[in-house]
């Protein structure tokens, strides 16, 4: 089943793994901590994100392709060699069916200047690799292909800027086919999901607030229902989805109740009302 969660509840009710962002300019952390776990990340390659693994390793020196140039740095960068190639061809298949990857994030200095001789790394301000004068194990020749992989993966991420300006035009797009349609406001609708919490949970009601987006400063989530549990009825409808719940510094996961109501945005009947204790014990409600 597909489950509809507002966007103001999702973080209290499930554990989002997708958000891993590489803050870093190159690729990963330039200090190995030991600790595997915390400098894997495991990621589900799509095919537009295989095209853009490949490494280049058929020019005079190691290089990454970076915003459609190549840097040069002279003497310290040196080819890949015919075997290390074919090794590299054969990784990154396997890097890209997620049956091999690195066991640590590559080195990462500033400048050639800080190159430690004999040591794989990558140079941030050139984006080169410095290859040592020897034949790269495999772990290295994976830390290359998961390298060029973040960052192809930043140069291709939109910005939070860019991501909220999405939200925000859709959000526009909707609220003028309500307003279009003589529907109700956002305002109307929270008073209408309260008065149905009040009426679901009794003296309960009293423990939750409402959850308001601190981005944006809506109160709810306004779209199209078109999720498995809607009745028939009312797929397509426009409407908001309003949230409560009673989080609190210190409460326990098994503790925390959220009420959500999904409002008709054009005639303000109640679509959908349940609550959701802890993670996943849900309860719904007539209306």
């Amino acid at each position: 089943m597909k489950k509809k969660y507002p966007k103001l509840l999702v973080a209290f009710v499930v554990v989002l793994t997708f958000a891993n962002v590489f803050s870093l300019t190159g690729c990963g952390k330039t200090e190995n901590t030991g600790s595997q776990a915390d400098q894997e990340v495991q990621f589900v390659i799509s095919e537009t994100e295989q095209e853009v693994t490949s490494v280049q390793t058929d020019g005079d020196s190691a290089q990454t392709q970076t915003n459609g140039k190549c840097e040069e740095t002279g003497s310290i960068v040196r080819a890949y060699s015919d075997k290390e190639k074919e090794r590299m061809a054969e990784l990154q298949e396997s890097y890209q069916n997620e049956t091999a990857k690195p066991e640590r994030m590559i080195q990462e200095v500033d400048s050639a200047e800080d190159v430690t001789e004999g040591s794989l790394c990558y140079i941030v301000s050139t984006g080169e690799y410095y290859l040592p004068d020897r034949e790269l194990t495999d772990e290295e020749l994976l830390e290359i292909i998961d390298c060029n992989f973040r960052i192809s993966l930043n140069m291709n991420r939109k910005t939070e800027t860019e991501y909220e300006a999405e939200d925000r035009a859709k959000r526009a797009e909707l609220e003028a086919k309500v307003q279009a349609a003589g529907g109700i406001s956002e305002e109307k609708a929270v008073q209408i999901a309260q008065k149905a919490m009040e009426t679901d949970l009794g003296e309960n009601a009293k423990e939750l607030k409402l959850c308001i987006n601190e981005t944006y400063g809506w109160s709810s989530d306004l779209c199209v229902a078109d999720w498995s549990e809607i009745k028939e009825k009312d797929k397509g409808a426009l409407a908001y989805i309003i949230g409560f719940n009673n989080m609190k510094d210190g409460i326990e996961m098994d503790a925390l109740l959220n009420y959500v109501c999904t409002v008709n945005a054009v005639d303000g009947s109640i679509l959908e009302a349940y609550t959701i204790q802890g993670l996943d014990d849900t309860t719904y409600y007539e209306h």
